[in-house]
């Protein structure tokens, strides 16, 4: 039985729920980072003054210390997916480099929307804590209400980042599965752009020469789409079940 007697879609859609049911254990890895990630970020910073007779003490927590640590975990899981013990999985079904490709980056795309969310409700999670665990009479912070568009950009914003993120890990190995020496010289020409401050001027361009996060997402979503097209056009050199 071959892959033409199926259509791609149905195989795909059948890859992608049996890695979701295969990996659900990634879940409590993000949850345990999300929960690191409130403790060491609860307490970002605090200041104080004092005005006549009254003092005033001012905390701030921030989520960026979560989204690191599930940055780090997206890099994971991409490159996790490459690992001939996950490729493997794939000879359970009547599939090809293209559906198998296809069904990792919409696994990896569903675990970015999961990571993305849960960070970003970290933050209040955060700010939950900072208020009853302080005699604070006041805490400030952004509301979905004020700004409900700015508040799902964020959010969309994250979710592609941490596509991009996973997507890297993916690439990086491909190439590591392929050939050790392909990976190597990634990770050197890497090297090399961030000596010469190459790395920082790219950078820049992408992540913070941006009108708005709209344009922002716009970029990570080209620049991921490229990455998986380039995996998948070198996991053509990989020994996928057809």
């Amino acid at each position: 039985m071959f892959l033409s007697n199926s259509s791609l879609f149905s195989v795909v859609k059948a890859q992608v729920k049996f890695k979701i049911n295969a990996y659900n254990g990634l879940i409590y890895s993000l949850i345990i980072l999300q929960v690191l990630g409130i403790l060491l970020g609860g307490n970002a910073g605090s200041s104080g003054t004092s005005i006549n007779s009254t003092t005033i003490s001012l905390n701030t927590s921030t989520n960026d210390v979560s989204f690191i640590l599930v940055s780090l975990l997206a890099i994971s899981v991409g490159n996790l997916l490459t690992t001939k013990a996950y490729r493997y999985d794939d000879f359970s079904f009547v599939a090809t480099r293209l559906s198998s490709n296809i069904a990792n980056f919409i696994v990896l795309f569903i675990f970015s929307c999961f990571a993305g969310v849960t960070t970003y409700f970290s933050g209040y999670v955060m700010r939950l804590i900072l208020h009853f665990k302080s005699t604070s009479e006041f805490v400030d912070s952004s509301s979905i209400f004020n700004n409900p568009s700015s508040f799902l950009l964020t959010i969309v914003a994250i979710i592609t980042m941490l596509w991009l993120f996973s997507s890297i890990g993916y690439i990086a190995g491909i190439l590591f599965q392929m050939h050790k020496l392909f990976f190597f010289g990634a990770v050197v020409i890497v090297v090399m752009l961030l000596m010469t401050g190459t790395w920082i001027r790219i950078s820049e361009s992408i992540f913070v020469e941006n009108g708005s996060l709209l344009i922002l997402i716009m970029k990570v979503i080209i620049i991921t789409i490229l990455l998986l097209a380039t995996s998948t056009a070198i996991s053509n050199r990989l020994g996928v079940r057809t």
